[in-house]
């Protein structure tokens, strides 16, 4: 959405001079992310719990408030006690990259990373796989556009885009991949199959493949996320060696 929208979206949460969260709002969930210290942090958990309240109206315009706050354990039981409801389950999975040999690339799938010149068909598999609907006109030119934006960001030398082909050199699948730095968890989102190529294993193989990629950019493990009511990626993110850490819901209220 580029940097100026994001600075809009950003928050901060601080006890006296330490900042303990922050928070981006996108596309009306807020997504937290902690200090790890503050996890289980009365204190800390009841401002957070206030200000929330305080400024719901200006963080969820919709009258739906949703927050993602894995791991907050004392904010959780604060937010649930005052009203809050968990949300539909997701899971978590990782595969341990400092241990894991991953598979040789499979012939029936070639994987190049792309960069803007491919931006139509990488944006064209997306949209297939996550939304379905024709890719034309106005929606194609703003998604693409998007696209284009997020690769030549702040935070574009941190990414991967990756980009699969079948054996006919057809675009078939797509991913991206984030690097935290050597030695941290990398994470691999999104991925997506193009629906009229589903059941080839495309899916497994591309996430094969982005793992490869944080494995050699230096990262210590591959995260993932799926909703547990899409067990088709779940099975994919299991094919391709991932575990999973449990089950985690978002909190809802409104």
């Amino acid at each position: 959405m580029g940097a100026e929208a994001t600075a809009e979206d950003l928050r901060v949460w601080s006890v006296g001079a330490r900042t303990v969260a922050v928070g981006l709002i996108d596309d009306g969930v807020l997504r937290l992310a902690l200090d790890l210290a503050a996890a289980d942090d009365d204190d800390a958990a009841a401002h957070l719990a206030c200000t929330l309240e305080d400024s719901a109206q200006d963080l969820f315009s919709d009258g739906e408030w949703l927050v993602e706050a894995r791991g907050a354990t004392a904010l959780r039981r604060l937010l649930i006690a005052s009203g809050w409801t968990d949300d539909e389950p997701w899971s978590p999975l990782a595969l341990d990259l400092s241990v894991t040999r991953l598979p040789l690339p499979t012939r029936t799938l070639r994987v190049e990373r792309v960069g803007l010149e491919a931006a139509e068909d990488w944006t064209s598999v997306h949209w297939s796989a996550f939304q379905g609907t024709p890719f034309t006109g106005e929606r194609r030119d703003r998604f693409t556009s998007r696209w284009g934006t997020m690769l030549t960001g702040p935070l574009a030398d941190r990414a991967q885009c990756l980009m699969g082909y079948d054996e006919q050199g057809q675009p078939v699948a797509v991913a991206t991949v984030w690097s935290a730095d050597q030695g941290r968890p990398g994470l691999i989102e999104p991925m997506g199959v193009h629906r009229d190529h589903h059941g080839h294993g495309y899916g497994t193989a591309i996430t094969v493949a982005g793992a490869r990629a944080l494995q050699l950019a230096g990262a210590s493990s591959a995260v993932v996320a799926a909703e547990d009511s899409n067990p088709a990626a779940l099975a994919t993110y299991r094919a391709a060696g991932f575990r999973s850490l449990g089950t985690v819901r978002d909190l809802r209220r409104g």
